[in-house]
């Protein structure tokens, strides 16, 4: 891997231990590491109060194998020799201090995810109580995504806008969806003073705007109790159907929009109007068929897991169907994707191994019409609960060297397609995307922010900065050319379902995927 360093001390030599902090995206780890320049041993480790972590020599230090992320004070002693640095005393670090000087070294500008103004009480999540939510007060909610990821949702029925303080992968994926269903007003602030000015108006009042990316706030009178919910969402009937449907069977009255919605990209492509793209195959199984999954398993629990004559037809389907190790099982909901109404983000949707497909995995995902962030929304849309039927769509996983999400209508601008292109080789945290641009007036393709590099800072003792190196995983302009191609298809989605676009694809050995397309959602005033 090629390795950009930006500040280096080649001449380092402690005598004590030192820090190294590896940051990629949203994701921190911190390892300890010695010199060993009292040559005590050769087979260090690293004790805790609950393990002890391996010590491997690099040339030059010795450095514990993997993230410490549990403790805050340490022991290090060479197991060949039995000796103890720092004469067997515990040394104490602070993790929070070194998390916080490199998130400080990297600066996030502030990001629109759904433009307009708002108007309620300013509250931070860590703070709502049962009182303000039984309240019907408008909130206008500020939360730290990286820390109070599951309030950021669990109060969004209760938001009129909400700030957020950190980012994460989502952001303008399925979180910026639901705001733009939610609330006129949802923004990423980052910067200290303006963060600051918005804590010290916590509990009063406020009216909020971003229009043309400008935050302005300012303080009003009391509201009182004026909560507005927005206008009923009219849910489409459903035929009952009783078995397996592909793709080309599947109609506006038998599955949700999504799976529709998939037909209807496959049958682009074989007109030629989606050209060098590949839809992934997929069959779909209506709610009436789910209902035969439910009954089956209510007469026996087992059925879940087990082999039983509705798992053998679906698999047998899949064989003639699916041509991946890995198939993703994806809610159909006939309440997804709808006039005003996306619901992006409630139900779920889930990979599985192709082989393992057990009836436990379908029953999840229309099971999840059950889960409480779901149950709230109908609630706050006026939708009742029996109107909502499921379909599961059982779809090739492409396990893809790129993953993006592209809305034909920025968020921030509707001149402007935004292309959010995540590079997915070890992707094993969030780390901040690729944002590119593409300007329909100048027809400009441009990349707005750079994808997160790997980044390592290396702290002395008393947390002075000694080093810093980057490398970039991956260089987006190799795969360029499909860029170009998926700004083309992109359009052609647009044109052919007359509203702008919120597309989910990947890339991968240069060849162009879309798995999922949608109308972006207009929120409700």
């Amino acid at each position: 891997m090629k390795v950009d360093r930006i500040r280096t001390n080649p001449n380092i030599n402690f005598k004590a231990n030192f820090f190294l902090v590896k940051k990629y995206g949203q994701y921190s780890g911190i390892y300890i590491s010695t010199d060993n320049s009292e040559n005590l041993g050769s087979h260090p480790i690293l004790e805790t109060e609950n393990k002890k972590i391996p010590m491997v020599y690099d040339g030059k230090y010795y450095t514990t194998e993997y993230n410490i992320y549990d403790t805050n004070k340490y022991k290090i002693k060479y197991e060949d020799t039995g000796k103890y640095e720092n004469n067997g005393k515990e040394k104490y670090f602070i993790p929070e201090k070194l998390r916080l000087l490199t998130n400080q070294m990297k600066k996030t500008p502030n990001l629109v995810l759904s433009e307009g103004s708002a108007q309620g009480k300013l509250v931070q999540a860590k703070n709502i109580d049962d009182t303000l939510l039984k309240s019907k007060e408008p909130l206008i909610i500020i939360c730290d995504n990286d820390k109070e990821f599951e309030k950021c949702y669990k109060y969004l029925n209760r938001a009129n806008g909400i700030i957020l303080k950190s980012g994460n992968a989502g952001l303008l994926s399925h979180f910026a969806a639901l705001c733009r269903d939610y609330f006129s007003f949802g923004m990423l602030v980052t910067d200290k003073k303006m963060l600051n000015d918005l804590h010290n108006l916590e509990g009063k009042f406020i009216s909020i705007s971003n229009e043309n990316e400008n935050i302005e706030f300012k303080s009003i009178e009391d509201m009182g109790n004026t909560i507005q919910y927005n206008n009923t969402i009219e849910i489409p009937q459903m035929k009952r159907v009783d078995k397996i449907l592909s793709l080309e069977e599947c109609e506006k009255d038998t599955v949700g929009n999504k799976a529709y919605n998939l037909k209807r990209m496959k049958n682009l492509v074989n007109e030629g109007k989606l050209q060098d793209v590949i839809i992934p195959n997929a069959f779909v199984l209506p709610y009436g068929y789910l209902e035969k999954v439910e009954n089956i398993i209510t007469e026996n629990p087992n059925n879940k897991w087990h082999d039983n004559e509705i798992l053998d037809e679906i698999k047998d389907y899949a064989s003639k169907i699916i041509t991946q190790r890995d198939v993703m099982v994806r809610s159909a909901f006939n309440g997804e994707d709808l006039e005003g109404y996306s619901a992006a983000g409630l139900y779920d949707s889930h990979p599985q191994d192709t082989k393992d497909l057990v009836l436990y995995d379908i029953y999840q995902v229309m099971n999840s019409k059950n889960k409480p962030i779901a149950v709230k929304s109908r609630e706050k849309h006026n939708i009742p609960d029996d109107l909502i039927k499921p379909s599961v769509i059982i779809q090739d996983r492409i396990i893809s060297d790129y993953s993006f999400t592209t809305y034909t209508e920025a968020p921030f601008d509707k001149n402007k397609m935004l292309i959010e292109l995540f590079i997915n080789k070890n992707r094993w945290c969030k780390p901040d995307p690729y944002q590119i641009t593409y300007n329909k007036l100048t027809k400009e393709l441009k990349i707005e922010k750079e994808h997160s590099k790997y980044e390592e800072y290396l702290f002395d003792e008393n947390y002075k900065l000694i080093d810093k190196k980057a490398s970039q995983p991956k260089d987006v302009k190799k795969v360029w050319d499909v860029v170009k191609n998926l700004v083309k298809n992109a359009l052609v989605l647009e044109k052919e379902f007359g509203k702008p676009q919120d597309i989910e694809g990947g890339i991968k050995n240069g060849q162009l995927y879309f798995w999922q397309t949608r109308n972006i959602v207009k929120k409700f005033h």
